[in-house]
């Protein structure tokens, strides 16, 4: 087990959200692709491998040029167009507000996924009960719906290939979408049915009328959390005084 997985799920969950609300401030392009770095290193040092972060990386990608298009146009309206290509007209200003909430949103979501990557949904909940007070009755019946995602994928191909063996054979676009409708109403209640059955086992153990639980698992704060936390810190003070050193570092402050 590598260092990350060995934190405590609560406080890197804080650390992740604190970089993030940090990087939101920020309104240049050179700053987040720092950060963006740190979290390429983050992951990897987590155990993951280099074609499981450019996977994740591709889908991000696309979504930041979808950012920096839009608002390189419509951001034109604010100062000159530096660039025109047939009736659209686009700034050099907007392309670069553009280009750094597209990098931003790469480096918040490679760090959420690193946190995905390393932590372990039980310890998650667990951690969450115990650490940030989470009532237990909301958490476990998260912990319950996240363990069905892997189910998903296989119970898709299952119903794919049940529709397709009583011939039903999409024909145009039109056939596609109808019977993707038809695929996602039968997974919608195949998930309703679990979910009731779930329901009925936990109230049967009356679980809604329990004051306090004990836990087979336990997690602890530990002196290590503690410097990973100062750690964290100390990394983005250094990559912040590197940007402003730079001369790069815009925030919506000023």
């Amino acid at each position: 087990m590598n260092v990350l997985a060995r934190r405590d799920p609560t406080v890197k969950l804080a650390v992740v959200f604190a970089i993030s609300l940090l990087l939101i401030l920020i309104v240049d392009p050179v700053t987040p692709s720092l950060f963006l770095v740190v979290a390429i290193g983050v992951a990897l040092a987590g155990g993951t491998r280099p074609a499981t972060i450019l996977r994740a990386l591709v889908p991000l990608s696309i979504l930041g040029v979808g950012f920096v298009w839009s608002n390189a146009v419509f951001a034109a309206t604010q100062g000159p167009a530096t660039w025109t290509i047939g009736p659209v007209h686009a700034s050099e200003s907007g392309l670069r507000f553009g280009l750094a909430i597209a990098i931003r949103g790469m480096a918040i979501g490679l760090f959420s996924l690193a946190f995905v990557w390393t932590t372990d949904p039980t310890d998650l909940v667990v951690s969450l009960i115990q650490h940030a007070r989470v009532s237990f009755r909301i958490g476990y019946p998260l912990l319950a719906g996240y363990r069905f995602l892997p189910f998903f994928t296989d119970e898709y191909a299952q119903v794919r290939l049940a529709r397709r063996v009583r011939g039903a054979v999409p024909r145009g676009p039109l056939g596609r979408a109808r019977e993707a409708v038809g695929e996602l109403v039968t997974l919608l209640s195949d998930a309703t049915r679990r979910a009731t059955r779930i329901a009925i086992a936990m109230d049967a153990r009356a679980f809604a009328a329990a004051t306090r639980r004990t836990y087979y698992r336990e997690t602890r704060l530990t002196w290590d959390d503690a410097l990973f936390v100062l750690a964290a810190a100390v990394t983005t003070t250094a990559l912040l005084v590197l940007s402003a050193w730079l001369g790069s570092l815009r925030t919506v402050l000023g």
